[in-house]
């Protein structure tokens, strides 16, 4: 299985996890500041997450760590 790609955009606050290659048909937002982007077949693409930084106030307590490189959020592994 192909990893997915995790991105941040700080300067628009965003979350973008992207789950398979492909051009986009439509979205459709399914909470409020949750987007999931599919393709023609209706497969999820993408899936995106504004506002994001009030999410990681949220997980903060969970004691997940994370990584910041420019536009770019991983989370290390556990080993």
């Amino acid at each position: 299985m192909k990893k997915s790609k995790i991105y941040y955009d700080r300067e628009n606050d965003a979350l973008y996890l992207n789950l398979r290659e492909g051009k986009e048909a439509y979205f459709e937002e399914i909470e409020p500041n949750v987007i999931i982007e599919y393709n023609e077949k209706n497969q999820p693409l993408a899936v995106e997450i504004l506002n994001a930084s009030l999410l990681f106030k949220k997980i903060s307590s969970f004691n997940i760590p994370m990584v910041y490189d420019k536009n770019r959020i991983y989370k290390p592994s556990s080993k």
